[in-house]
């Protein structure tokens, strides 16, 4: 085990002798390969540096994490979406989704229902009137069940795609915001625009 620690420690401290001994300072203090003409040039770059980082900073402060956004939809329908600021989407979702996990356990209820008095029956009449009840109604909440699935799937689907579309409206209106400013303040001083 030493010997491997040794030998590894040995191999890292070799590693300067191959790194890149003739560096080209000149070639890389060229300004004129960045098309810089003019200390204008170059001041005026570095303003549009700043200003784009400024924006992603920005961005990224603000943007919404998709995964993050999607469990949320997925704990409970149409959180997602009103974190993205769509609150009819998530209202419809959220109230569809409500109405039939409701319609779920009331029908399972009347099914389960149904079949006790269907276990209880003793002629064959009603046992065969309660048995029919009792499967329509299972059948019933099956369906919702499935419709209750197939909702929520749409909703993490959907919570996916709006909040790409937020992140997106999100980047667009931070431009747009800095484009509009009238006054900013740089430490070359006070712009205003009209």
């Amino acid at each position: 085990m030493k010997k491997s620690i040794l030998i590894l420690l040995f191999t890292l401290s070799l590693l300067p002798l191959l790194a890149q001994t003739d560096f080209d300072i000149a070639s890389f203090a060229d300004t004129l390969k960045y098309n810089w003409d003019t200390p204008a040039t170059r001041y005026a770059y570095r303003e549009n540096l700043e200003f784009k980082k400024k924006l992603l900073t920005k961005y990224e402060d603000e943007r919404l994490a998709v995964p993050l956004n999607m469990g949320k939809s997925m704990l409970l329908p149409g959180w997602g979406h009103f974190h993205t600021k769509n609150y009819l989407r998530g209202q419809i979702l959220l109230s569809s989704e409500i109405i039939l996990a409701g319609s779920t356990f009331f029908l399972y209820d009347k099914a389960m229902d149904k079949y006790d008095q269907y276990k209880k029956a003793t002629q064959i009449d009603q046992m065969d009137q309660f048995y029919q009840d009792a499967n329509e109604s299972y059948k019933q909440a099956s369906l919702t069940t499935a419709l209750f699935v197939l909702v929520w799937a749409y909703n993490v689907y959907d919570t996916y795609l709006v909040t790409n579309q937020y992140n997106d409206k999100l980047w667009i209106d931070n431009i747009q915001k800095e484009v509009d400013r009238k006054i900013t303040v740089s430490p070359t001083g006070i712009n205003i625009k009209f």
